[in-house]
């Protein structure tokens, strides 16, 4: 991993923690931090126990949606595809218009694993297995649509799940997904 994106998840996991001083903090999370860098208890150098805590953090966050199945966009399936001429795989997304007003954009996010049913890398620097894409192609009501996404993954066998956050109607309105925890 480079410093530089070290650093910054490192600073996403304080904003994160820090957003929730109330909250008290369980015995393993306890444990985690007096001795989070010890190799010998958890099996793994700091920067993969860092890495841990922070995919943990974003993929809660990320997870932890309000409102979703009042989307303007139902995702009818999600699946990995492979590029034709290389060994990277892409995203695949089915979705539809279910509301009664024409889309302009929709902005999707994702998460996958790979054959180990661990987080696959799908392009997001932040938070292992979950990535993101957005269409600009009008999608009148009631009709579906598809797209594939180049994510440059080596790894991602499956997508688990797959979610509208923003959606831009051409009367210049705006849906967006709510988060019980924000993941900024």
């Amino acid at each position: 991993m480079k410093l530089s994106a070290l650093i910054s998840t490192i600073a996403l996991l304080f904003i994160l923690t820090s957003c929730e001083q109330a909250t008290p903090k369980t015995e393993l999370q306890k444990k985690m931090e007096l001795d989070s860098f010890s190799k010998a208890k958890y099996g793994e150098s700091s920067d993969e126990h860092v890495k841990k805590m922070v995919d943990a953090t974003m993929a809660k966050a990320l997870l932890d949606t309000i409102g979703l199945y009042k989307a303007p966009v139902k995702v009818l399936s999600a699946k990995i595809v492979k590029e034709e001429y290389s060994s990277y795989r892409n995203v695949h997304l089915k979705y539809k218009n279910v509301s009664g007003k024409t889309i302009a954009a929709i902005k999707f996010n994702w998460y996958g694993v790979n054959a180990f049913n661990e987080p696959a890398d799908l392009g997001n620097s932040y938070a292992a297995g979950f990535g993101g894409g957005f269409t600009d192609d009008a999608l009148k009501p009631g009709h579906s649509d598809d797209g594939t996404w180049s994510v440059l993954s080596r790894d991602a066998k499956k997508i688990k799940i797959a979610w509208p956050t923003e959606v831009s109607f051409t009367d210049g309105t705006t849906w967006k997904i709510k988060y019980s925890q924000s993941p900024n």
